[in-house]
């Protein structure tokens, strides 16, 4: 298996693959980690050393900001991919707050539940990779500072990425000074790694492709399959099932806050505004194929549809898309017209390069 430097120079050599001075820079600090974490790992005390000694400090883990594009996440998978021991578990900060919620909400009456759930997640791992770190919610901001201590006090040790530093993490937030002890455990168990200055190579990548394709099904696959690939190459699942507000949704492709459905998937079967709302929260990018064109019979379709790109637009998700006719003749009914002409406007809009080099906002600005 590969260190994080042997796969980096190893990427070097692939096509499209650029030179970042700060990316190599960071790739040196991934390396530092997975050296101490493997020393560590080598460094087992006995059974009655952790019964009765204290938990030994968490090596130093690393928190990874910068603007969107930067390689902030392909450096957490290359560092969490090398790591050679299974007890390692990497996901979206948005999959793992809600998974912390349910805990909470299942767990018995406890005096101090979030040892608890800590001590769960300890057993099972050491190395905690979180993708987007962000704090909006209040109740996620009032969990953070014991959840972290817990955590911490195991041994497990956390990277993650952000486009913050920690500092302006909950920034204006309500009773932000109750989340001030989660920031300087933040500061004191991460080494904070700076990659605003790195090129953004998924609005580069982007702003060069083609974002809306007019293809036959077969065609359309194929041309969707080509742009994704190139988005991500090496992390993609493919066939699987997505849970949205605990329902499942089938998906092409998925590499992190990447995903590809089939139009049919998304907006042919019974969905809520909320889910395509949640959607545009985890993911930067969509790729959607099979859009066919919609008569008064598909006005539920149509629907749908629209409320879709209302949520994209909404949170500045990137969208590239295939369809069997251009967006202005995607409708053909007349009840929905109206509201069409403003998705097809805004598909219009989502495709500019000033849309392009917006960040992904994970909360809409919407007051309703």
């Amino acid at each position: 298996m590969k260190t994080p430097q042997e796969r980096y120079r190893s990427d070097l050599e692939r096509n499209g693959f650029v030179y970042d001075p700060q990316q190599a820079a960071a790739v040196e600090q991934t390396q530092r980690l997975y050296e101490e974490l493997l020393a560590m790992d080598e460094w087992r005390p006995g059974l009655l050393a952790r019964l009765f000694e204290r938990q030994p400090e968490p090596v130093r883990g690393m928190y990874i900001w910068g603007g969107t594009g930067r390689g902030k996440t392909y450096l957490m998978d290359c560092f969490y991919d090398c790591l050679p021991f299974r007890n390692k578990h990497r996901v979206h900060y948005h999959r793992f707050m809600i998974d912390i919620h349910a805990r909470l909400r299942d767990l018995p009456r406890s005096p101090d539940p979030l040892v608890v759930i800590a001590n769960e997640i300890a057993d099972q791992l050491k190395v905690l990779c979180l993708d987007e770190f962000h704090v909006h919610d209040i109740a996620d901001a009032m969990l953070l500072g014991g959840l972290l201590r817990a955590l911490f006090d195991k041994g497990v040790t956390l990277v993650a990425t952000s486009n913050i530093p920690i500092d302006d993490l909950y920034k204006n937030g309500l009773q932000r000074e109750r989340f001030m002890f989660a920031i300087e455990l933040l500061k004191h168990y991460t080494h904070e790694v700076d990659l605003r200055q790195g090129t953004d190579y998924r609005f580069r990548l982007l702003e060069a492709s083609q974002k809306f394709y007019v293809a036959g099904p077969k065609e359309g696959d194929r041309l969707i399959a080509a742009a994704i690939e190139k988005m991500a190459p090496d992390t993609l699942k493919h066939d699987r099932q997505l849970t949205v507000n605990k329902r499942q949704i089938a998906y092409r492709a998925l590499a992190d806050d990447v995903i590809w459905f089939d139009f049919n998937a998304l907006c042919n079967t019974p969905r809520s505004a909320n889910d395509y709302i949640q959607i545009a929260q985890q993911f930067h990018t969509i790729y959607i194929s099979n859009i066919f064109r919609m008569s008064e019979a598909h006005d539920s379709v149509a629907k749908r549809f629209v409320h879709l790109i209302d949520a994209l637009y909404d949170h500045n998700v990137k969208l590239v898309a295939a369809a069997e006719v251009p967006p202005a003749e995607l409708y053909a009914g007349g009840r929905l017209a109206f509201a069409f002409e403003r998705a097809v406007s805004r598909i219009a809009e989502m495709g500019s390069a000033n849309y392009l080099a917006l960040p992904h906002r994970l909360r809409s600005n919407r007051l309703n």
